[in-house]
């Protein structure tokens, strides 16, 4: 198909999907946004229809080509990019999905956000839903996510999941460029936000994974297995918690972060997020524990994109 920046390989029959959209860079802290979205094509069987047009989104200089050579011979050569998936559902009653997976462009964000949501169009979809990510002065354990969306009501499925508004004025992710597009083509846009805590690095936040996962499952609907996650998270946690009792300072950061929630503190986080010295990476402390993060130095298994 005619696209500039994203290039569509086939065209399957789809019933009413939703579009989900899970991007690396700028708003995908701890992998939630990008490793959601990977899941869901990994536990569904999605195929690929198409990718993006590297040349078209991205600047080789701020994200550079990966080679390989073996004994001095170029073997491959890696652009940055992504990849569009389509998942069809079994259930007769369920929908099916379209998920794109790739790294934030770093250019042409009008045409690629047009683009994006002109091909939700063409597909049928019922709903753009765009994954993001974000560290904030919160604890490992809370499931907290906002939304942002184009004035469709999903009030009832936000209430049960304690979904908040966004309330933000600053710089962007180019998720806001992609809802713009659909509040001007009137197709439903949402943009889902998981805070995730600062004091964590390193691994995947598969615990707020599930979170995400259950809330997908009713907005869509589609019936979305997390056992996969909930096997992986109970791994993380372990390791969190064993670095926690090892470490005084970081269990002092979690305790200002108790304090804050338990005064109210949470509703305004520009005066918490300025406080110096509250974030420790766990990689820090590999060395004093004898632990690895699970999945910190290395890619998870159901990585397609």
């Amino acid at each position: 198909m005619g696209y500039a920046t994203i290039l569509i390989k086939e065209m399957p029959a789809l019933r009413s999907p939703s579009l989900i959209i899970g991007l690396r860079g700028w708003g995908n802290a701890l992998e939630v946004s990008a490793d959601m979205a990977a899941y869901l094509v990994d536990q569904h069987q999605g195929r690929s229809i198409g990718h993006i047009h590297s040349d078209a989104c991205y600047r080789y200089d701020e994200n550079r080509p990966i080679i390989k050579i073996e004994n001095g011979e170029l073997k491959a050569i890696q652009c940055p990019g992504g990849r569009l998936f389509a998942v069809q559902s079994s259930g007769d009653n369920n929908k099916d999905l379209l998920i794109l997976i790739a790294d934030e462009p770093h250019i042409n964000w009008h045409c690629f956000s047009s683009e994006v949501v002109d091909l939700a169009i063409t597909f049928g979809a019922t709903s753009v839903i765009t994954l993001g990510s974000l560290l904030d002065h919160v604890l490992h354990m809370d499931r907290i996510i906002t939304a942002a969306t184009t004035g469709v009501d999903y009030s009832d499925v936000f209430k049960r999941y304690h979904v908040g508004p966004v309330n933000y004025h600053g710089p962007c992710s180019i998720h806001n460029l992609i809802l713009d597009q659909c509040r001007k083509r009137e197709i439903a846009g949402v943009s889902l936000w998981g805070h995730c805590p600062a004091y964590v690095q390193g691994i995947t936040h598969y615990g707020l994974m599930i979170h995400l996962g259950r809330l997908l499952a009713e907005m869509i609907p589609f019936p979305i297995q997390i056992d996969g996650l909930q096997t992986r998270w109970k791994d993380v946690k372990v390791e969190i918690q064993q670095l926690i009792k090892e470490n005084p300072k970081l269990e002092a950061i979690m305790e200002e972060i108790r304090k804050k929630k338990r005064a109210g503190a949470w509703q305004n986080l520009d005066q918490s997020r300025k406080t110096k010295g509250n974030v420790i990476s766990l990689e820090a402390f590999r060395g004093v524990s004898g632990l690895s993060l699970s999945g910190s130095n290395q890619q998870p298994p159901y990585k397609n994109s």
